[in-house]
């Protein structure tokens, strides 16, 4: 609960310094900075988040270090107001049969919805938009249904902010 509180107030008041821009543009290929540029101030703060947990558990793969740091660019496409944030995350609670129904049924949340659910797959089609490594790409296309060991790591990372 603590950690929503957190993720809550960085969504409101985001802030990077500039050691952490500059340490995440060292970790991107230099093709992928202008993507991770586009994202949205608190995207680009729960990425940082993403990667410097990674850093903490010991973790210096830089495909997954990458891969953190745009896991969620696909969310440019629509960027999400703080409301639609809540409601996501409070509807991610209740049944899938609910959660469909709201996206079928063209809702207010609907587009809010479709974005949660497909920014993976919009960020993996930009990630390679942009020519980044096949493994980050795969990175960010799992980040919600990991397929793999590294893919699970970042899911758990992602998950802890």
């Amino acid at each position: 609960m603590l950690y929503r509180v957190r993720q809550f107030y960085n969504t409101i008041y985001p802030k990077i310094n500039t050691e952490e821009l500059e340490w995440a543009l060292k970790l991107l290929p230099p093709c992928s900075v202008p993507l991770f540029k586009s994202q949205p101030l608190p995207e680009q703060r729960h990425a940082l988040d993403v990667a410097l947990d990674l850093c903490a558990s010991g973790i210096h793969n830089s495909h997954l270090l990458a891969a953190a740091l745009l896991h969620d660019c696909g969310k440019a496409k629509h960027p999400l107001k703080v409301w639609e944030r809540v409601a996501i995350v409070l509807l991610q609670k209740l049944p899938r049969q609910i959660w469909d129904h709201l996206l079928s049924c063209h809702s207010p949340l609907s587009l809010s919805l479709r974005t949660a659910q497909e920014h993976p797959s919009w960020g993996a089609e930009m990630a390679q938009e942009f020519g980044l490594d096949l493994h980050i790409i795969e990175l960010i296309r799992e980040h919600h249904d990991p397929r793999s060991k590294e893919g699970r790591l970042l899911y758990e990372a992602d998950n802890r902010h």
